[in-house]
């Protein structure tokens, strides 16, 4: 039996990439979706963009610009579909996400949502690194428990009237709403993680990953792992309470998406030797030395690599 799927897109300012990103929903096989895109009050071409587009299963609606927890519940608010997701208008998703997730869900009644695996992309489209390469698919409601989250929420397909239960995102998260969000969820029923590529995370400069101070991100974290611990205690925490400062002074601690890649892709080519696959290990440290041919950092690792046996 098919069922409708509500995919939200916020988008505020994303005319670089929106085209992409609405493309690759286009392109699902499974085509029972509805594809909501949340104009966050954008002044660049987003809209144009947008409106350039057909297809009846586009809908366009109007944001308030308060941000991505507000403009996620307002996509919530518009969605008529059974299932329910998000793609942000600068990532992508793979052709065969919906159809995968929501055979799964369909088969198990008692989930409240499936979620999986996701890569990073650069700002042109170019792999970076696949996430999650050693694991497996399996519930994972104790990761939850313990209060680790290990995916993005790019890669959940959930049922929409659970999401509608714990009220969408909470408007206090300025940041970490999604980690906020998965916790919440996972206090409502199970959750099970399939071991396959549901997202495809682009990081840019533009990207809120890249102009948020990293002390403000893990504020936000911190205070939203602290709330689930203290929902699984009382069922209730500090933020319901109103009990929780967030004057959180920004510092200028932001990572920029170039030094972001370059670490991963330094990690990448340790992941690779001690696979001990060097050839690998070498061809990520080429790319990176033709990224940034520069930095000692990178010279000091192909050199380790190459003398260092595996």
């Amino acid at each position: 039996m098919s069922k409708l799927v509500s995919v939200i897109m916020p988008a505020r300012n994303a005319g670089d990439f929106i085209r992409q990103s609405i493309d690759s929903v286009l392109a699902q096989t499974y085509p029972d979706f509805e594809l909501i895109i949340i104009d966050d009050k954008s002044t660049d071409k987003t809209r144009e963009i947008v409106n350039s587009y057909a297809d009846t299963r586009i809908k366009i609606v109007d944001g308030q610009g308060a941000g991505i927890s507000s403009a996620f519940n307002t996509g919530l608010e518009h969605a008529q579909g059974e299932y329910f997701c998000r793609c942000d208008a600068d990532d992508l998703f793979p052709p065969n996400r919906l159809a995968i997730q929501v055979d799964w869900l369909d088969k198990h009644p008692d989930y409240v949502a499936v979620c999986g695996s996701y890569t990073s992309i650069d700002k042109k489209g170019r792999h970076i690194i696949q996430y999650h390469r050693d694991t497996f698919s399996r519930c994972i409601d104790e990761k939850f428990r313990e209060g680790h989250v290990i995916t993005h929420f790019g890669t959940f397909l959930c049922l929409t009237k659970t999401l509608r239960e714990i009220g969408g995102c909470r408007d206090f998260f300025i940041t970490a709403e999604d980690i906020d969000l998965q916790l919440r969820l996972s206090e409502k029923g199970k959750i099970y993680f399939i071991a396959d590529n549901f997202y495809r995370y682009r990081l840019h400069n533009l990207s809120i990953t890249h102009t948020q101070a990293s002390s403000r991100k893990r504020f936000y974290e911190k205070v939203a792992k602290k709330c689930h611990t203290q929902r699984l205690a009382s069922g209730c925490d500090d933020v319901e309470l109103g009990q929780v400062r967030d004057d959180v002074l920004d510092s200028e601690d932001s990572e920029n998406s170039h030094a972001h890649i370059l670490n991963l892709l330094l990690g990448e080519s340790w992941y690779w030797h001690k696979k001990k696959n060097k050839k690998m290990a070498l061809k990520v440290l080429t790319r990176l030395l033709l990224m940034s041919p520069f930095q000692f950092r990178v010279w000091k690792n192909f050199i380790l690599i190459v003398l260092k046996p595996c």
